[in-house]
């Protein structure tokens, strides 16, 4: 256990047996620590390329690589210029070529499953047996592929838990439906995923025909033909609320996170005011919560801050409920 000030920050090991069985929230930072490249300098970079020169100037005048804060301020311009009557053509243009701009850095940046190191993939699906269901706010398919090796690891140790994320063979293809089935570990995409997409009126899960057909490729030709993934980008908790709510899958998976009272362990998650809508679920009933903080290039002030930013956040939560840990500790 390192202090910083009167804050304990704990070594995973020292509380984990606190939390067996607790739900487990993952952050962007899980996706981080997998894989750099997801990293918002990366992915901002790569989105520039899919602009022309005046975007790309455009974007840069910013002076930030945060997709959601970019978003918000486009969207606080749109709703003043409508106040005043002006025309908001380029500023919806310019959402749009954020939104179709980051998937495409997503799926560009995103390492193809034949890239990521097998061990760790295994090693993180042994690490999340200690959960009880997982939630994530993460679009990559990292998580996919995890469960994959948790389903091989199953089919042989029958102790091993399989999970479920809600989309049920039908007709040859992965179709969500409503419903928990006893026995299985819950996932839930709180904000999509890049291999959830929409067709008429069913949501579909892209699924590989065979272990050699790259998830990735499959994604590549459904944006090609035009099916978009769905993939909540915007940049206020509120148009992230709205957005949630009016798709079905999404708002399924979000009802769940409203309803549980169970203890959280939450890595990777910053917190940050965009999100206040997950922040505020946590907040819902007194429980106990273990926070991950990334401590490295930190110093103590600003370990301080952060920390303080989060009690901030779980307002309804009394200090003694919350306990930070090393996220190097856990994954």
């Amino acid at each position: 256990m390192r202090t910083v000030g009167d804050i304990k920050i704990y070594h995973w090991s020292e509380i984990q047996d606190s939390f067996r069985e607790a739900d487990i929230f993952l952050g962007n930072g899980f996706s981080i620590n997998i894989n750099n490249a997801l990293n918002y300098r990366s992915l901002f970079d790569r989105f520039l390329t899919y602009l022309d020169s005046a975007d790309q100037l455009m974007f840069k005048r910013f002076n930030t690589t945060n997709f959601e804060g970019i978003q918000t301020e486009l969207s606080n311009a749109i709703e003043v210029n409508r106040i005043f009557g002006q025309d908001v053509n380029k500023q919806e243009a310019a959402i749009k070529n954020l939104k179709h701009g980051l998937i495409g850095a997503v799926r560009d940046l995103h390492p193809s499953y034949s890239q990521i190191d097998p061990n760790t993939i295994f090693q993180i699906s042994q690490k999340l047996d200690w959960f009880g269901n997982i939630y994530t706010t993460n679009y990559d398919t990292f998580l996919y592929h995890i469960t994959l090796a948790t389903l091989d690891r199953a089919k042989r140790n029958n102790s091993v838990k399989k999970n479920q994320d809600f989309f049920r063979n039908e007709c040859g293809r992965l179709t969500f439906k409503e419903g928990v089935l006893s026995g299985l570990r819950c996932i839930y995409y709180l904000h999509g995923a890049l291999f959830i997409r929409t067709e008429a009126n069913e949501i579909i899960k892209i699924s590989r025909g065979s272990r050699t057909q790259e998830l990735l490729e499959l994604i590549k030709l459904q944006v090609h033909l035009g099916y978009l993934p769905v993939f909540v980008s915007e940049g206020t908790t509120e148009r992230k609320t709205e957005t949630i709510s009016k798709n079905r899958y999404l708002s399924y998976c979000f009802e769940a996170l409203k309803a549980s009272f169970k203890d959280f362990v939450i890595y990777g998650f910053s917190f940050s005011k965009c999100d206040d809508h997950i922040s505020e679920q946590f907040n819902n009933c007194r429980r106990r919560l273990a926070i991950s903080i990334y401590t490295k290039g930190l110093n103590e002030s600003q370990i301080q801050k952060y920390v303080k930013g989060v009690e901030e956040r779980l307002y309804r939560n009394r200090s003694t409920d919350l306990k930070f840990y090393d996220s190097s500790t856990l994954f």
